[in-house]
């Protein structure tokens, strides 16, 4: 975030940060069962693409803050499996209280 207010040239910017990729929730679920080592039973309540309202592919631009020469690090996948882990590794996160 410090990154792009230097490099903003504007007092008040707005970015998306993000990768080049799209993945579906499908993918994703996928992803992290196998990381999980688990094999859920997928149900959709609004038929096959989620429920209503649901937006069953979400890509964003992110050509602004490409433009200030801002590149992601991780891909989709690995940024949802460093997540899974993390998680993992921190319990307490997600620990209801």
């Amino acid at each position: 975030m410090l990154w792009a207010i230097d490099r903003g040239g504007a007092r008040l910017n707005r970015f998306n940060l993000g990768t080049d990729e799209y993945c579906s929730v499908k993918d994703s679920i996928g992803w992290i069962s196998e990381r999980l080592g688990c094999a859920p039973q997928v149900r959709y309540a609004g038929g096959e693409r989620g429920w209503i309202g649901d937006s069953p592919f979400i890509f964003l631009d992110c050509s602004r803050i490409r433009a200030l020469g801002w590149r992601p690090k991780l891909g989709i996948r690995e940024a949802v499996l460093r997540t899974v882990d993390y998680l993992r590794g921190n319990i307490w996160v997600v620990e209801r209280r």
